[in-house]
């Protein structure tokens, strides 16, 4: 009689998991590309959301080394820090940077004044939909794993022990990947990401400033104003 009330309880525990899991369908996260105003700034968002940040730049410079020590410099002084650091065959250096979400602008505004910006993209992920999608979730995982746990310590026989534990480590398993993309998600909007490129500049020898004149001198001739 014991064992057959176990074993309704946890399949009405099951179904219940699987119902809460159905409830709450993931939602897709959002990407917006940022707007920058005539300050180089990204324009103001709701504070209640949850965007992560991220930027890609390339900035043509006369000194490689320098601007990289500079840069890393700059960024570890707003308290983020260079999570991978490569470089090219041409002499070019790539950075991600992890830099707090607060000091985003702040830092993206210096790494431009390092030298020419070539390019440069700035985009933003709405993820608070997902958040609360998972948050929920997790809520329900909490509650179905503990439900398990007291139904576990009841349970005398060998297959209604056996069969509890096995739902029980299906179910824990859920809650530590949710936890997990928790903890992802906050990190990545506490912390924006730019991926930085600097790239050495072309110097010009004794001939090419000859031609680069000659050009000019041609090019004024037939535009006035471009």
């Amino acid at each position: 009689m014991i064992r057959k009330s176990i074993i309704a309880v946890l399949a009405i525990l099951c179904i219940f998991g699987v119902l809460t899991g159905c409830k709450h369908k993931k939602s897709e996260p959002c990407t917006t590309r940022a707007s920058i105003d005539g300050k180089g700034d990204v324009n103001k968002v709701q504070p209640e959301r949850m965007l992560i940040w991220t930027a890609y730049i390339t900035v043509e410079v006369h000194n490689v080394q320098e601007s990289m020590d500079n840069a890393s410099a700059a960024i570890t002084q707003s308290g983020g820090y260079v999570e991978e650091n490569s470089s090219s065959s041409d002499g070019s250096v790539h950075l991600r940077i992890r830099i707090p979400s607060k000091n985003f602008n702040e830092a993206v505004g210096f790494l431009e004044k390092l030298g020419k910006v070539k390019s440069k993209t700035i985009t933003g992920q709405d993820v608070t939909e997902e958040y609360i999608d998972v948050e929920a979730r997790l809520k329900n995982k909490i509650a179905l794993r503990d439900s398990l746990k007291q139904l576990l310590e009841k349970a005398v026989d060998v297959k209604d022990i056996l069969a509890i534990e096995t739902e029980l480590n299906r179910v824990q398993a859920d809650v530590d990947s949710m936890e997990g993309r928790i903890k992802s998600l906050k990190e990545k909007v506490d912390f924006a990401t730019i991926t930085l490129s600097l790239e050495r500049g072309k110097i010009l020898g004794p001939f090419g400033y000859l031609f680069k004149g000659l050009w000019w001198g041609i090019e004024k001739l037939f535009v006035i104003r471009k």
